[in-house]
């Protein structure tokens, strides 16, 4: 008994599932906060010195991007998601035991924030004033109001997307240096043993040489 719990929770830690429920509990939770502040949005419920906690309303996708009507926008995301979601599980599920714990990770907190922004979508209408079901917008709080030129708001969901891309893009740099590093030992290696079978030819002809000249004396 005690070894089974032990390999489940090692097998729970190395999925990462781990990882997703508490962003997801930490997104859904900051995003009630901020909808029980009090405050209508737009509008700004703290100042944390870099930080100002701005509740913002969100019918596009990730840092505004996405259609003006937020029916189309709402559509759009929600089938996006939908897909994006199911084909990186299903990706996870096949691929779990080849999988690099580093990417496991990282696809993880892209579902993760799909998920959590499209809970937004499909249940807090009714909690900001639309229908009930499929008339939410996204909640968005976090906002760097000291960076000149700023104008984005985002969430946790929105910041495991992004980080998950930038660990994907670091995953594929460093991939793509050690490829580069180990095709150049191979071809220095290749030059420095076709220059030993030379080495060797010349070495052998050397002593042909020399017994023909022995020979004729």
């Amino acid at each position: 008994m005690k070894e089974k719990l032990l390999n489940g929770l090692k097998w729970l830690f190395k999925s990462y599932i781990w990882l997703g429920v508490l962003l997801l509990a930490i997104d859904i939770i900051t995003k009630q906060i901020i909808m029980h502040s009090g405050v209508t949005p737009p509008g700004i419920v703290a100042k944390w010195g870099f930080v100002n906690i701005t509740y913002v309303l969100n019918t596009k996708a990730a840092f505004g991007i996405g259609a003006d009507n937020p029916d189309v926008s709402r559509t759009i995301y929600l089938i996006v998601a939908t897909l994006i979601s199911a084909g990186l599980i299903t990706y996870l599920i096949l691929k779990r035991k080849d999988m690099k714990l580093f990417i496991r990770a990282a696809l993880i907190m892209v579902v993760t924030g799909a998920i959590g922004n499209m809970i937004d979508r499909i249940f807090y209408g009714g909690l900001q004033g639309g229908r009930a079901l499929f008339g939410g917008a996204v909640v968005d709080w976090i906002d760097f109001y000291w960076i000149p030129g700023w104008v984005w708001n985002f969430n946790i969901a929105d910041s495991c997307i992004v980080v998950a891309a930038f660990m994907l893009i670091i995953y594929i740099i460093v991939i793509e240096v050690k490829d580069y590093r180990e095709k150049n030992k191979n071809k220095v290696k290749t030059v420095n043993d076709h220059q030993k079978v030379l080495s060797k030819s010349e070495k052998e002809k050397l002593e042909a040489e020399k017994a023909e000249q022995e020979e004729s004396k």
